[in-house]
């Protein structure tokens, strides 16, 4: 609870506003049932003119009530909205600081439940905290003032019904808590098996699984719809309860009155009777309103966990404190010292003791095969991960002693997949460089050779891209996420096989361009074509994570075995 009260109290005047209005809804419930109570029973008279200003007082009343449940409902949908936004907010802005370990441990499509699905429930669950906290205490406080005011003697009767509902509110918190855990986990299963679907669509159809993987969704919401059932069900069963001790009680009342009348001297009239049961009706509906949260609060105190677990989560990277990092210049070198990374799991390095330096200006690539750990190699280098072993310094300085984000600043990365972003082009190329005009991307469009592609399109650099570039090819996509990375003009490149999609004429083109163009830089390559990296100044071959040689490519093709089979296999021989 800890979580929705740190945000609600940063909006104390609507809490305030919303307490004040609910005294004059409260007078509506109230005062007006219990002055029409007293009236309809007078004996005596039938018509008294006296009535007339009663009515008035009792329209204004009705008026007021009015304004007040305006007022509550304006302050609980502003607060509603309110707490959504910083939440929301709060979570995207966490999540921008994980790493790509911390996404991995905690799970994409649990990530993206938390910043949608489970803020929703909170905010539902806020609705009815609302009225159930602050406006039943309200309701029930005066109920049983004006209750034992009416008659202490019957007011007693009121307290037998109070362990019966601390029972229920224990069994029911109790029940649906277990069942809103199994639900939650449930989903989750679900929307990582609908994500799965979804990304893997190709997959599934080429191979002819639909029928499997429709099979296996049907198992998983089969038994989801199984939990939420049983849910509802517990749920709806606390309402026909309620009225069965509500009616029970109301029963008792009167037989209790009439047992007293009978026995004692206990006078009370009809209209105190009738006031006293309505009493009785509005502080009963208190409590089910209490119930009612409580009800729900099982199952949002799953979701509340989860998101209070992920704001409090420290990520795994950490930036260094402001007062201890260095200024970062331009860099001029860049070394790895007996680098080791090992994941969570498996236990087996994917990369160790890497060592290697690269100066400005040259250019280093990276082969082997599959699963060698060339990708694990350069995400090193921006820090999207650390190392578990090892230093890496550029300018004889841990990267980890400068600013995150200032050492990002000075890298330009174009990774494997290539991420477009939903706007057009000329808003995805922005992420090069926010500041960009439209000549240096047109020059940097020639350099990528984007040039023609993006003159051809009707609206040009304004034409609209869809989510992840799906209007856009393969090679389209690869070379605008070049013309991103040429644009931002840092101090180190790195392509992990950004040029795979490329033909052999494009790939040859732009790296003849770009190396041209910048000889001041360090450059980082991770292909799969030989012949996309055969002037680089380092090649270094990794076998399951080990440096095994490094040169330029002549050296490697007399000197390195695995080298020899990867060309090879190229059959880069024939080509030169």
């Amino acid at each position: 609870m800890k979580l929705i009260f740190k945000y609600i109290f940063k909006y104390k005047k609507f809490i305030l506003l919303k307490i004040l209005s609910i005294f004059l809804v409260a007078g509506g419930e109230i005062i007006i049932p219990f002055y029409i109570g007293k009236r309809l029973f007078d004996r005596k008279s039938s018509y008294d003119t006296t009535l007339f200003p009663l009515v008035w007082w009792l329209l204004l009343i009705v008026i007021l009530a009015i304004c007040g449940n305006l007022i509550i409902n304006f302050c609980t949908a502003k607060l509603s909205s309110l707490v959504f936004r910083d939440l929301s907010i709060d979570i995207f802005k966490k999540v921008q600081t994980l790493s790509i370990i911390d996404m991995q441990t905690l799970g994409v499509s649990n990530v993206m439940n938390q910043t949608t699905f489970s803020v929703h429930q909170i905010i539902n669950f806020m609705t009815t905290f609302y009225r159930a906290v602050i406006i039943s205490p309200i309701m029930l406080i005066i109920s049983l003032s004006l209750m034992y005011y009416i008659s202490p003697t019957l007011s007693y009767n009121i307290f037998i019904l109070v362990p019966f509902f601390v029972l229920i509110l224990f069994f029911v918190m109790r029940k649906n808590y277990l069942l809103s855990l199994a639900q939650h986990q449930q989903l989750e299963k679900m929307n990582n098996k609908i994500r799965e679907n979804v990304i893997g669509t190709k997959v599934i159809r080429s191979l002819n699984q639909i029928q499997f993987e429709k099979k296996q969704f049907d198992d998983i919401n089969f038994h989801y719809r199984n939990l939420i059932v049983k849910l509802f069900l517990s749920v709806l069963s606390i309402e026909p309860f309620f009225y069965f001790l509500l009616n029970t009680s109301i029963l008792f009342t009167i037989g209790f009155s009439v047992h007293l009348m009978m026995t004692k001297e206990f006078l009370l009239d009809l209209s105190k009777l009738y006031n006293f049961i309505n009493l009785q009706y509005h502080l009963l509906f208190s409590i089910l309103n209490f119930l009612l949260l409580f009800t729900m609060f099982p199952k949002t105190l799953v979701f509340m966990d989860k998101i209070e677990k992920l704001l409090q989560k420290k990520p795994s990277l950490q930036n260094h404190p402001m007062s201890k990092r260095p200024l970062l210049g331009k860099i001029n070198n860049l070394a790895f010292k007996n680098v080791s990374f090992t994941y969570n799991s498996p236990k087996t390095p994917i990369i160790q003791n890497i060592n290697f330096q690269v100066r400005s200006g040259e250019v280093v690539a990276l082969v082997g095969s599959t699963g060698a750990g060339k990708t694990t190699f350069i995400n090193l280098i921006p820090r999207l991960i650390d190392p578990t072993q090892g230093v890496i310094e550029m300018n004889g300085i841990d990267i980890k002693n400068y600013d995150l984000f200032l050492l990002r600043d000075k890298i330009s990365f174009v990774s494997q997949k290539n991420i477009l972003f939903k706007g057009t082009i000329f808003s995805n190329l922005l992420f090069g460089d926010k500041n960009a005009k439209e000549t240096q991307m047109w020059e940097k469009a020639r350099l990528s050779q984007s040039y023609d592609f993006i003159q051809n399109k009707n609206n040009q650099l304004q034409e609209p891209v869809s989510e992840l570039g799906a209007n856009l090819s393969g090679g389209q996509k690869q070379r605008l996420s070049i013309t991103r990375a040429f644009l931002k003009e840092p101090d180190i490149y790195i392509f992990d096989d950004s040029f795979s999609a490329l033909d052999y004429q494009t790939d040859f083109a732009i790296r003849k361009s770009f190396f041209e163009f910048k000889k001041d830089v360090i450059v980082f390559i991770v292909a799969q074509r030989i012949t996309s990296i055969l002037n680089a100044d380092q090649i270094i071959v990794l076998d399951q994570g080990k440096i095994v040689a490094k040169g330029r490519h002549q050296q490697l093709l007399e000197s390195c075995e695995i080298y020899q089979k990867i060309v090879a296999a190229q059959q880069v021989s024939k080509e030169l």
